[in-house]
């Protein structure tokens, strides 16, 4: 079973009650108990402050959006086999090991894959995309409601809460939709960079 920030601060406040109850419920109070129950009032304070910077690190994840669009797997027939496999392999496992909605892999201005919920309109990259892969870097649009640059996406999936751009190199780049904001962990981002690098040799290997 797995802690988070609130229920640390719980288990360490109910701990501290506890021991100060215990204090003075004791007739008798010697100096090794008074020892043992400082060590436990520390260790208890240990754990509310754990706690609450385990709570300063956790993603604050809005609630799940209602996104409009279909359900789909497309994908580019003239892309080889062993390429379509891995992608196949790869975006599955975003969509179902992540907070992840939707997918789109683009490469030298077509899109060659698409999973998720997707909208029927035909996505062009724009700034956001084209600055990605320019520079190489991962950009996490964490809310995409402040973002002014959110039109972009819209041919990708509508109202689109959160997003990540992840490039494969200088014409290839991943789009990755989230049900809600600040969905993605920096676990995800590390994951799919990771698997963004073997893509890219696995184009390079297919001449793509």
């Amino acid at each position: 079973m797995g802690f988070n920030g609130k229920s640390l601060v719980l288990i360490g406040t109910i701990l501290f009650i506890f021991q100060i109850a215990n204090f003075f419920s004791i007739e008798i109070i010697t100096p090794e108990l008074e020892r043992a129950q400082v060590i436990a009032a520390i260790a208890s304070l240990i754990i509310i402050l754990i706690g609450f910077l385990f709570k300063q690190f956790e993603p604050l994840a809005g609630e799940k959006a209602d996104l409009k669009g279909e359900n789909k797997f497309l994908f580019d027939k003239n892309i080889p086999d062993d390429v379509i496999d891995e992608l196949a392999w790869g975006s599955e496992a975003i969509l179902t090991s992540t907070a992840a909605a939707a997918i789109l892999i683009h490469n030298d201005g077509v899109n060659i894959l698409r999973r998720g919920i997707t909208s029927n309109k035909e996505f062009n990259p724009g700034e956001t995309c084209l600055r990605s892969i320019k520079d190489m870097k991962l950009l996490s649009l964490v809310n995409t409601k402040f973002y002014p640059g959110r039109d972009e996406f819209y041919n990708f999936c509508p109202d689109i809460p959160s997003i990540l751009v992840v490039p494969i190199n200088k014409k290839a780049f991943i789009l990755i939709g989230g049900w809600s904001a600040k969905c993605f962990t920096k676990s995800d981002e590390r994951w799919i960079n990771n698997w963004s690098k073997k893509i890219n040799n696995i184009f390079a290997k297919n001449n793509i």
